[in-house]
């Protein structure tokens, strides 16, 4: 793909006619895509008192999780296709005006029920933020640049997300598990009037008189491409290493090791660390280094720290040091790996990167909500079972980063 003779970033203008330079619109849009990650985020260190709480279950408590991945995935390929018939700056104003209301209703949740149905209804509002996030960047960078932008963004995204669990596990202690909302709910307030000052409409393709056959056709295209449906696969697994992982580790620093929220949320600051170094070495070098190579690389060190970390486990060195150490290196290849495949997966849908982000996000939610919802079924006194899971994930990775590679060989994109 030759590069096109969009503007470079630093002379994108407001609505309100003011320059904006690369930087600022990474923050922005990082933190458009940082709301889903951080609502999660704060929220799983108080799992275990949710759970206590209503007297649930842990497959019960799950839901919280696995019903908010569920509803992004779905509403995933809406935002896409809608983002490329209506723009981009409207279904974000009105993904962020969605994701206030469910913030709103979870914080005030009486039931587990409810809390379950009002983070669905935050789902929603995240599916669009993060879905046309992905697509303003697919608007305005190409070539070697699409993959340093994406890493920008994520970088920008980790500001947030990399607190979020120790932040989630002070607020958690001394306020309770509603107050988290509260607090999703100001910045949602807060992001909403940074967007609606900032953002400028990015989509100028002329797309916009598609009709929905049309978009469901172009859908069904790209899923016709075995490379995307590889790459997708592979963000999936990868995304669900990590937030399986995650969701039930909180069970089992509380259960095995008593130890309290805000210590789970110091560890996870491990993985954040990890993420944010291959996603800089990525931003800092994208011109230079072969992507493909980088994501092989990634995905190979993904793969054995995962193997390594179940390794010392079912060992008996259950100290979290074992599992959450690995799981750094594990956090690096990650970010090495995750921009290329987006960056490879959006590439093969020219002038519709609304339908190719939404359908890559699906595949990321939907594979990630089945991964943790079985989680809640496993035992939370060890950590072997979810080590287990992480290494045998981390193996298909290794599968789907072969499948571009078969389908080059044999003449197929």
């Amino acid at each position: 793909m030759t590069e096109t003779a969009r503007p470079a970033a630093a002379t994108i203008r407001s609505p309100r006619g003011e320059a904006l330079s690369d930087r600022a619109m990474m923050l922005l849009l990082g933190a458009c895509s940082a709301m889903g990650p951080v609502s999660s985020l704060l929220l799983l260190p108080a799992l275990p008192e949710v759970r206590a709480e209503f007297g649930a279950t842990t497959a019960a408590t799950q839901g919280v999780v696995s019903g908010f991945l569920l509803a992004f995935a779905i509403g995933i390929p809406f935002a896409g296709p809608l983002s490329d018939r209506y723009g981009r700056r409207p279904l974000i104003l009105g993904g962020l005006g969605v994701f206030a209301a469910g913030s709103a209703l979870a914080a005030w949740a009486p039931t587990l029920q409810v809390l379950i149905i009002a983070r669905v209804i935050q789902a929603l509002g995240c599916a669009a933020n993060f879905t046309v996030a992905r697509a303003v960047v697919g608007d305005l960078y190409h070539d070697w640049r699409l993959p340093r932008a994406l890493a920008n963004v994520t970088m920008a995204m980790m500001l947030g997300t990399t607190i979020a669990p120790w932040l989630g596990g002070v607020i958690t202690e001394h306020f309770g598990w509603h107050a988290p909302f509260l607090m999703l709910l100001v910045l949602a307030l807060l992001v909403t009037l940074a967007v609606w000052r900032l953002l400028p409409e990015t989509h100028v393709k002329g797309d916009r008189d598609l009709s929905f056959v049309q978009l469901g056709r172009s859908m069904g295209l790209v899923l016709r491409k075995p490379m995307f449906v590889a790459y997708a696969v592979d963000a999936g697994v990868i995304y669900a290493v990590y937030l399986a992982f995650i969701s039930i580790a909180p069970y089992i620093m509380a259960e095995m090791l008593q130890r309290p929220a805000t210590d789970f949320g110091l560890y996870v600051m491990l993985l954040s660390t990890g993420y944010f170094l291959g996603n800089l070495f990525v931003a800092r070098r994208a011109r230079t280094l072969n992507m493909e190579r980088t994501a092989q690389v990634g995905t190979l060190l993904q793969a054995a720290s995962a193997l390594v970390a179940f390794g010392f486990v079912y060992a008996g060195y259950t100290h979290p040091v074992f599992w959450f150490a690995p799981m750094l290196l594990l956090a690096f290849g990650q970010g090495l790996a995750l921009p290329h495949i987006t960056a490879s997966a959006v590439r093969l849908a020219p002038g519709l990167a609304g339908v190719a982000s939404g359908l890559l996000g699906f595949s990321q939610q939907a594979i990630c909500a089945l991964a943790v919802q079985a989680t809640g079924f496993f035992a939370t006194d060890t950590p072997v079972p979810v080590m287990a899971l992480c290494a045998g994930l981390s193996l298909v990775s290794v599968g789907a980063m072969l499948l571009p590679r078969a389908s080059l060989k044999g003449g197929r994109a």
